[in-house]
């Protein structure tokens, strides 16, 4: 009877490599086929290899539990105790699989859109059970290119971070800069100069910006504001006016639209500054 019972368990565990395997081996030829030696891939090929990898981790999943699953029948209660274990000792990878069952479920993003989840922002290039992986996008003043790093974050995070997704701003995005001036300068004149300098750099886009932002509006629903230039007056501890330039611009042409006002104002302020003196 012992010896019945290793040659089953025997079968089964050669049986389950096999599976394992063959599934592997499979998916390493797929995903070599869908990248056919390309180096940039598009977002349908990257769609298409996250699909088979996950696709492939579901049959092996399954195919081990129909190999095993008599003797997991015969030794039920053993199980029960072994299965309470394995749930205190795999805290994080349950919830990993809850995260990306919140994802899957809410439909929160999918492969190339740009997400932010707490301190992480970045490009989804793929994500699994476990994991996401991020392109990362740096911060200010580059807010919108890439660093050139990836970020693989687990899944758990989206059970106690929100996720925000910045797709729409891959596009176009609503540049926001401040420039601090001397309380003495006329932001009046400033003003008027940015508004115009902006006017002036956003005319080969302005329409399109405009059917961009009320693409965006109908999408989301909202009511958000328009792609005119935005111009706010504020003032900090050191008694020191801030211009603060809000424009709605090419998302790849935001960091030099901003160096150019940004040099223009200055210059203009150093005009000004020369004139009362």
């Amino acid at each position: 009877m012992s010896e019945f019972l290793i040659d089953q368990l025997n079968n089964q565990f050669i049986q389950s490599c096999t599976l394992v395997a063959g599934l592997l081996s499979l998916r390493i030829l797929l995903v070599h086929l869908i990248k056919r030696n390309r180096e940039i891939l598009t977002e349908g090929r990257r769609h298409s290899i996250t699909s088979v990898k996950n696709f492939s981790w579901l049959i092996i999943f399954f195919g081990l539990l129909a190999i095993w699953w008599p003797e997991l029948k015969n030794f039920a209660f053993s199980i029960a105790a072994v299965t309470l274990a394995l749930v205190i000792a795999t805290k994080e990878l349950i919830l990993c699989f809850s995260g990306a069952m919140l994802r899957a479920g809410t439909g929160a993003f999918t492969i190339g859109d740009w997400i932010e989840v707490g301190a992480n922002r970045g490009e989804v290039i793929d994500y699994n059970i476990f994991s996401t992986t991020l392109q990362e996008l740096d911060k200010s003043p580059n807010d919108y290119s890439f660093t050139g790093r990836t970020i693989v974050i687990p899944n758990s995070l989206f059970l106690s971070e929100s996720i925000k997704n910045l797709n729409f701003f891959k596009r176009y995005v609503f540049h926001r800069f401040s420039i601090v001036v001397d309380p003495h300068i006329s932001t009046a004149d400033v003003e008027q100069w940015i508004v115009a300098e902006i006017n002036t750099q956003s005319a080969d886009f302005i329409e399109i910006a405009r059917r961009y932002n009320a693409f965006i509006e109908k999408r989301t629903g909202v009511d958000v504001p328009g792609p005119e230039p935005r111009i706010m007056i504020s003032t900090n501890e050191y008694a020191k006016r801030i211009i603060t330039v809000i424009v709605f611009c090419p998302t790849e042409k935001a960091a030099e639209l901003e160096r150019h006002i940004t040099q223009g104002v200055l210059e203009l302020v150093f005009q000004m500054e020369h004139t009362i003196r």
